[in-house]
């Protein structure tokens, strides 16, 4: 490595790192060191144990008022203002939304046993981005860009249709890639299809029937909550999707 560094350059790095400081922390200053592109096993403990005393404390649980039509896996997002101004908390996840990272802390299972999760905010903001295009595409040409049906209801996207290339979206389960979906109703999908079998195959006494939503599978055995996703259910002893 050189030793010889250009000083303006060296400046501007400076400049740019403190201000990338300062707006990460703009709203909650003290971070925890973990990596805020995954969500560490210490950060889902600390905000679990937080979240349990707060409801045994007050009796109601540290969240964002959310309404009923919001999708069960992005609906009771964690409040960490609350958590944080009565001394539940003292250092935020980094990888949490409010610490500067990727992810959004949700509790489901709230009338029963709430449990904390981890929501993609990366993928929730690629699947707009499509969704967008794909709205716009409907709105100009009357009809929705699909390519080869994948499943009953649900196609492939014609990207090219869209003068887009398709987004390279890791799984949060597995890290492959995952497809994308286009329902009937013009909603765009991740295909969880391939996370969900893995998972069947993973826990053989999963207890399965046709009238399980197969995403639970998901959520019971990780930390992550499926973003953008369909219902699913078995038919043939394999995982489709369902509006």
């Amino acid at each position: 490595m050189t030793k010889h560094y250009n000083m303006n350059k060296i400046k501007l790095s400076i400049t740019v790192t403190l201000i990338a400081l300062l707006l990460s922390g703009c709203l909650y200053p003290q971070t925890d060191s973990s990596s805020s592109t995954i969500v560490s096993k210490e950060s889902m403990r600390n905000v679990q144990a937080a979240v349990d005393q707060y409801m045994t404390d007050k009796g109601i649980l540290p969240i964002h008022n959310s309404d009923s039509t919001v999708d069960r896996y992005e609906k009771f997002r964690v409040n960490f203002d609350m958590l944080k101004q009565e001394g539940y908390v003292e250092v935020l996840p980094s990888s949490s939304f409010e610490g500067g990272g990727n992810y959004y802390f949700l509790i489901l299972n709230e009338d029963t046993k709430p449990t904390v999760k981890a929501q993609s905010i990366y993928l929730i903001q690629k699947i707009i981005d499509v969704q967008r295009q794909v709205d716009a595409y409907k709105g100009n040409n009357g009809v929705l860009p699909v390519a080869d049906q994948v499943y009953d209801g649900f196609y492939a996207i014609d990207y090219g249709a869209l003068d887009m290339k398709a987004p390279q979206l890791h799984s949060i389960y597995s890290g492959s890639i995952s497809e994308l979906l286009l329902g009937e109703s013009g909603t765009v999908y991740i295909n969880y299809a391939s996370d969900i079998y893995q998972m069947m195959m993973q826990h053989p006494d999963y207890e399965l029937t046709d009238e399980n939503d197969l995403r639970e599978l998901l959520v019971m055995y990780s930390d992550y909550v499926p973003v953008k996703s369909a219902k699913y259910r078995l038919q043939n002893d394999e995982p489709v999707p369902y509006e």
